[in-house]
């Protein structure tokens, strides 16, 4: 059995300019009725991934088999090369009707599942479906980091990278490599040497910098992430921080 998405009145295509942030995101695409903000944003995060991953993405999604036996509707809906990615923003746990979802996900030969969930859950609630899919690999579980037992762990990883690119030394040696790699010496015309090799040490411990066979210095894949990401969010910060100074002094 094949799925294949059937497009209605309700469902919605995500276009890349809609995740450019949650504010334009929500805008876009309003909250379900009865649906509470945090599944709108697992909605967002969902979308992010998937067009990150070059797939065409749809919100309120039906997918029908090619013989027409049920029809499913999920939240968000990745399409790449007829192949479907369902996710499944489960902000109120498992019920009767994912379940039945999941089962026709697994008779699926061109659809996998993921399960988006705030906290973690007991396996032994999850249900036969449910633990079937996650074992052959047609489904993965999850576990958005800022809700639930995973907060803590999530924030102190999350605050020391934020210490570490927090420092204008740091942020100075990382900045140029998002053009080109840069060897020892050339920091050091830049940069007090006494900071140079201390600097190095801790990117490269955090998994930012690589150096490569000539002795230069390049960011690494996560690095690379990381970096555009933390810079990104910057932006988005000051362009957030200029709107509101904005309306105070047209309110004054």
């Amino acid at each position: 059995m094949r799925l294949q998405l059937a497009q209605t009145t309700e469902t919605q295509r995500v276009s890349p300019q809609d995740i450019l942030d949650y504010k334009t995101f929500a805008r876009k695409h309003q909250t379900p009725v009865g649906k509470s903000e945090l599944k709108q944003f697992e909605r967002f995060h969902a979308a992010t991934r998937l067009i990150s991953q070059e797939m065409d993405t749809y919100l309120d999604a039906r997918l029908t088999p090619n013989d027409h036996s049920r029809t499913i509707t999920v939240d968000v809906c990745g399409v790449k090369n007829k192949t479907l990615t369902a996710v499944f923003c489960q902000t109120t746990g498992i019920d009767e009707a994912f379940a039945k979802s999941i089962e026709t996900i697994n008779k699926s030969q061109n659809t996998n599942a993921i399960i988006l969930l705030p906290r973690e859950l007991d396996q032994l609630t999850l249900g036969e479906p449910v633990r079937l899919a996650l074992e052959t690999g047609k489904a993965t579980m999850e576990v958005l980091g800022w809700f639930g037992d995973t907060f803590q762990e999530t924030f102190r990883e999350t605050f020391a990278l934020i210490e570490l690119l927090g420092n204008e030394t740091r942020m100075r040696m990382l900045a140029p490599l998002l053009e080109r790699s840069g060897a020892k010496r050339d920091y050091r015309t830049r940069i007090n040497p006494k900071l140079v090799y201390h600097n190095i040490s801790a990117l490269s411990d955090a998994g930012l910098l690589d150096e490569n066979i000539q002795g230069a210095y390049e960011l690494s894949q996560f690095g690379k992430t990381v970096l555009a990401e933390f810079i990104t969010f910057l932006e988005k910060t000051r362009k957030t921080l200029d709107e509101s100074r904005t309306r105070e002094v047209k309110n004054d």
